[in-house]
């Protein structure tokens, strides 16, 4: 298991690694289309990495607050004039970045939906939907909108 104690550097490490033709091969081919179900545990453990660092957390609250401003305000969209004032594009990029390295340093097939039920476990905590990561709510939530690439226990592949 990779330590995530101290991130310091990881945009840089990100970075070097997606310049080698290991990276190019991880996020380009090996990246996309090859990907497993990851276990609720694992969710739970990026959702949970990304509380632990300030960086990230400060990202994923802003985040979380639009989701929330979009939820709340179903007629308001991309067209708006307001969206992209709004939107906290480099926060979604931190978040999306942070996505990435932590895939790589757990060499975890990156999709296009992997981590996604993690992440959403995260914004539905801060937002203050579900009570925290490791609730019955939390794994429900994730049964219900995520079963589709996330196995749980008897079910893990």
């Amino acid at each position: 298991m990779a330590d995530f104690d101290d991130i310091t550097g990881w945009r840089e490490e990100l970075e070097a690694f997606k310049a080698t033709e290991e990276g190019r091969f991880f996020f380009g081919e090996y990246g996309w289309g090859n990907t497993t179900k990851l276990t609720f545990e694992q969710e739970v453990r990026y959702a949970e990495e990304l509380f632990r660092h300030e960086e990230i957390y400060e990202a994923l609250k802003k985040s979380a607050k639009f989701v929330k401003y979009l939820d709340d305000n179903p007629e308001f969209g991309r067209e708006d004039e307001r969206f992209w004032d709004l939107c906290p594009v480099e926060d979604n990029k931190t978040i999306s970045a942070f996505q990435r390295w932590y895939a790589m340093k757990l060499n975890i097939a990156l999709g296009p939906s992997t981590l996604s039920a993690g992440e959403s476990l995260a914004v539905e905590v801060v937002n203050g939907d579900l009570p925290s990561l490791r609730s019955p709510e939390a794994e429900q939530f994730v049964r219900e909108e995520f079963s589709w690439i996330v196995a749980f226990p008897k079910e893990a592949r």
